[in-house]
C-alpha cells in the first residue's frame, strides 16, 4: 500500500506535469503568435521591397526619360573616352551611339580649343576643381564645326579619385554667330564712318571682317565695267604682310573664276569644296572653301568681298548672311566714295572747261573788238560814199532809184547798230562788276525821263521799287532794254507799260507788262538768242537786246521768263537775289 508520502509526491508530480503542460501550451501559443507576426512582417517586407524596386525602376525610367529627352547634350566620359551620350548630343553632332563610342573627346574638339580643354581636365584630375564651364567648337560628322557652351562636372570614387566626367553641352552656334555678326557690322560701321576714300574703306572692311569673324583671309575687289576687269584693292591675311600693301595683286576678267562669276551675275557664291569647282583660281595657296559676295549699288556690281579657308565646308549660311550685311553696308560707303570721286572729277573737268571758256571768251571779245573796228571803218566810208553819190545825182535818178538809195543808207545804219550791239553783248561780262547800294526806283524813274517815249505811251511803276546792293550800270541796261523792247513792239493807240515788284524772303520778283503785239508761245525761248527777231517793225532792231537782258540776268544768278500770247500783250518776269553774287 502506498504511503501518504508517496501519494503526496505523486500529486506533486502530477501538478508539476500539469504546470509543465500548461507552460508548454502557453509557449506554443506565444510561438504561434510570434510566428504569425513574423509572417506578417515578412509579407510587409516583401511588399516594401516590391514598392522600392518599382520606385527605383520608375526613377530610373524618369531619369532616362529626362536625360534622353533633354534639349541639352549630356555625355559621360572616362579618361577622354565617350562612354554614354543622350539623344540630344548625338543629334547635335550627327553621330550614332556606336560611332561615338569609337571616338574620343580629342577627335571631336577643334584643334584651336584643345589646349584649353585639356588644361581644365588636368585640374579635374588633380582635384584643383570639381567643374568648369567653357565655350568650345565640336566637329560634326559632316565636317562642319559648331560652337557649344560646355559645363563639365567630376564624378569621383570613395577615395576622391576622378572616375567619370559628365558634360552638359548647349549648341550656341547661331546665337554666337549672330553676336559676332552684329559686333563685326557695328565695329565696321564705326571704322568706316566719315571715310570718303574708296581704298581706305576697302582696307577697313577687309581687316575688320577677317578679325571679328576669325577668318583666315578677306580680300576686296573693285569692278571696272568699262575695262571688264576686277582688281584686288585691299586684303587681310597671307596676301597682306604689313601696312596697306598687297602681295601679288590679282586682276581677274569679269566672268572668270568664282569671284569673276559673282561680279558678272551679282549673286553670292558659297563653295564647300573648291577642288571640285573648275572655276577656282589659286591665288597664294590652295584653299578648300570660298565665299564671295557682291557689293551692289543701283543694281550694278561695283565690288566683291571674298574669303577663302583651308578647311572644306568651313563657310555656312550665317557667314553668308554676315557677308551680305557687310556688303550692303559697304555699298552705301562705296557709293558715297564713288560719288565723291565723280564729283571731284567733275570739278576738275569743270575747271578745265571754265579755263577753256574764259580763254575762248577773251578770244571772242578780242575778235569782236577787231571785227567791229575793221567793219566800222569801211562801213562809214560806204555810208559817206553813198550819201555823196545820192546828193550829187539825186536829181538824175528816178523816184525808185532814190528810194533804193534811202533803203541802202538805212541798211548801212542798221549794220552800224548791229556792230554796236555785238560790242555791247561781248563786253557785258567783261566790264568791272562793282556792287553798291542802288535805289532802283530812282534809277528807273530817271531812265524813263531820258529815253524817247511816244505820246500815245504811258509807263507806270505800280509798286515802289527796292533799294539793294547791286551793279547800277547793268541794272540800267537790264531795265532799258526791256522797256525799249516793250515800246518798240506795241502798235496800240493807247499803249502802256506797267513795272511792278514783289518782295520774297531772299529775292525780288520784277515784272514788266505791256499791251503790245504779244509773242506766240513757241517763240518764248527763241527770243533770248542772239540776232533773233520775230518780225521787223523797226529798221534799228538788231535782235540783241533780249540776249543782253538774258546775259545780265545770268550774271546776277537770277532767272527770267515770260507770259504772252500773240496779239494779247507780253509780261516779262525776272527774279534777282537780294544779295548780288560776286562775279
Amino acid at each position: 500500500m502506498q504511503t501518504q508520502m508517496q501519494k503526496n509526491e505523486i500529486e506533486d508530480l502530477k501538478s508539476a506535469l500539469l504546470k509543465a503542460e500548461l507552460a508548454r501550451k502557453k509557449a506554443e501559443q506565444i510561438l504561434g503568435d510570434k510566428n504569425f507576426e513574423l509572417q506578417k512582417i515578412n509579407q510587409k517586407l516583401a511588399s516594401t521591397n516590391k514598392m522600392m524596386e518599382a520606385l527605383l525602376d520608375d526613377q530610373s525610367t524618369q531619369l532616362n526619360a529626362i536625360v534622353n529627352n533633354s534639349s541639352l547634350g549630356i555625355v559621360l566620359t572616362e579618361k577622354g573616352n565617350l562612354i554614354k551620350a543622350n539623344n540630344a548630343f548625338k543629334k547635335i553632332l550627327g553621330y550614332t551611339e556606336i560611332e561615338l563610342k569609337k571616338l574620343t573627346i580629342k577627335d571631336i574638339t577643334h584643334k584651336d580649343d584643345l589646349f584649353n580643354s585639356l588644361k581644365y581636365i588636368k585640374k579635374l584630375e588633380n582635384g584643383t576643381i570639381n567643374d568648369f564651364l567653357m565655350k568650345k567648337r565640336y566637329r560634326r560628322k559632316d565636317g562642319n564645326y559648331i560652337i557649344c557652351k560646355t559645363n563639365v562636372t567630376a564624378i569621383r570614387d570613395t577615395k576622391g579619385k576622378l572616375k567619370y566626367q559628365v558634360a552638359l553641352i548647349e549648341d550656341v552656334t547661331v546665337s554666337e554667330q549672330h553676336v559676332n555678326m552684329l559686333k563685326a557690322i557695328n565695329l565696321l560701321s564705326v571704322s568706316i564712318l566719315g571715310k570718303n576714300d574708296l581704298f581706305d574703306i576697302s582696307w577697313e572692311i577687309a581687316k575688320n571682317t577677317a578679325n571679328h569673324l576669325g577668318l583666315e583671309d578677306c580680300v576686296i575687289y573693285t569692278v571696272d565695267t568699262k575695262k571688264k576687269m576686277m582688281t584686288q584693292v585691299a586684303a587681310y591675311g597671307e596676301k597682306n604682310s604689313e601696312g596697306y600693301t598687297i602681295k601679288n595683286i590679282l586682276t581677274i576678267p569679269i566672268g572668270k573664276g568664282i569671284v569673276g562669276t559673282v561680279a558678272l551675275t551679282g549673286k553670292a557664291e558659297l563653295i564647300n569644296d573648291t577642288t571640285l569647282d573648275e572655276r577656282y583660281i589659286v591665288d597664294c595657296n590652295v584653299r578648300c572653301s570660298e565665299l564671295a559676295v557682291p557689293i551692289i549699288v543701283n543694281n550694278k556690281v561695283i565690288g566683291v568681298i571674298d574669303s577663302e579657308h583651308s578647311e572644306k565646308n568651313y563657310f555656312n549660311k550665317e557667314h553668308l548672311d554676315t557677308f551680305t550685311n557687310i556688303a550692303n553696308l559697304a555699298a552705301a560707303q562705296f557709293n558715297n566714295a564713288i560719288s565723291l570721286l565723280k564729283e571731284e572729277a567733275s570739278k576738275t573737268e569743270k575747271n578745265k572747261l571754265l579755263t577753256k571758256l574764259e580763254k575762248s571768251n577773251i578770244e571772242l571779245n578780242n575778235f569782236a573788238q577787231v571785227v567791229s573796228h575793221d567793219l566800222k571803218s569801211p562801213l562809214r566810208s560806204m555810208s559817206a560814199l553813198i550819201s555823196w553819190i545820192h546828193e550829187d545825182n539825186h536829181y538824175l535818178f528816178n523816184d525808185e532809184t532814190n528810194d533804193n538809195f534811202e533803203k541802202l543808207l538805212k541798211k548801212v545804219d542798221k549794220m552800224d547798230h548791229l556792230i554796236n550791239g555785238i560790242l555791247k553783248y561781248s563786253s557785258i561780262d567783261k566790264t568791272n562788276f562793282t556792287s553798291q547800294d542802288v535805289d532802283l526806283h530812282e534809277l528807273v524813274t530817271d531812265m524813263i525821263d531820258l529815253i524817247y517815249i511816244p505820246n500815245h505811251f504811258s509807263i507806270k511803276i505800280k509798286t515802289k521799287l527796292p533799294t539793294f546792293k547791286s551793279n547800277k550800270f547793268k541794272l540800267q541796261q537790264l531795265f532799258q532794254n526791256l522797256i525799249s523792247n516793250a515800246i518798240k513792239y506795241n502798235n496800240n493807240k493807247k499803249a502802256e507799260v506797267i513795272i511792278d515788284c514783289v518782295e520774297k524772303p531772299k529775292s525780288y520778283l520784277f515784272s514788266i507788262k505791256d499791251n503790245g503785239i504779244g509773242i506766240d508761245p513757241k517763240y518764248h525761248k527763241k527770243i533770248f538768242e542772239v540776232f533773233e527777231t520775230l518780225e521787223e517793225p523797226d529798221e534799228n532792231s538788231t535782235g540783241i537786246g533780249l540776249s543782253i537782258v538774258k546775259k545780265i540776268i545770268t550774271l546776277f544768278d537770277g532767272k527770267i521768263w515770260l507770259e504772252s500770247k500773240f496779239g494779247a500783250g507780253t509780261t516779262f518776269f525776272f527774279e534777282l537775289k537780294k544779295e548780288t553774287p560776286k562775279v
